[in-house]
């Protein structure tokens, strides 16, 4: 078996699992709406690798750009770069959260197909790296991946300041369509 076979059969391995996790967890409960029911934008809670606690709740009123990412996706590093010269093109006007989807509460904490489960000294250093210090970043410890139904690596929600998706990518969308969504709603 050549590497890249291997590589691609772990891939759809890890794909596999993540598909199973999400409709698992889909179906055993409920999710919160934030802001209103016409919003339809699941709220969560999460820890922030600072120590904040945030919700979609305390974002309100400004927009937010939720990352869904792990630390070892090569296009992460690319995606990382779009959204770091969008947020630095619109300041304090658009607030990141970078969740890693990788967590070991997602994952059972088990090395999977010999990636193992990310840790916020992970994410930190991924951040310090390819990020800002002005992003929030958080471990998904609320199944945030799940309540938003994102299936892929790498995949980006803009939520407005009245808690709408107005722009969902899943998979690395680059700068140019989350900078158009962006200029959308940010006067």
């Amino acid at each position: 078996m050549t590497k890249a076979t291997s590589k691609s059969k772990a891939t759809i391995t890890i794909a596999a699992i993540i598909i199973v996790l999400i409709v698992s967890v889909a179906a055993a409960g409920s999710v919160k709406i934030a802001y209103s029911q016409s919003a339809n934008t699941p709220d969560f809670n999460l820890k922030t690798l600072d120590g904040k606690q945030v919700s979609l709740e305390s974002f309100k009123g400004k927009p937010v750009v939720l990352w869904f990412m792990a630390t070892w996706c090569p296009s992460c590093v690319g995606q990382a770069g779009a959204i770091k010269q969008v947020s630095s093109e619109y300041g304090n006007k658009l607030n990141v959260l970078v969740i890693d989807l990788w967590a070991a509460q997602n994952i059972g904490g088990q090395s999977t197909q010999g990636f193992n489960a990310e840790t916020g000294s992970d994410l930190q250093a991924f951040i310090a790296k390819y990020g800002s210090p002005q992003w929030n970043a958080a471990l998904d410890t609320d199944r945030v991946t799940i309540k938003y139904g994102i299936t892929q690596v790498d995949s980006t929600v803009l939520i407005d300041s009245t808690g709408k998706i107005v722009f969902e990518n899943l998979g690395p969308s680059g700068y140019q369509p989350l900078k158009d969504a962006a200029a959308k709603i940010i006067v």
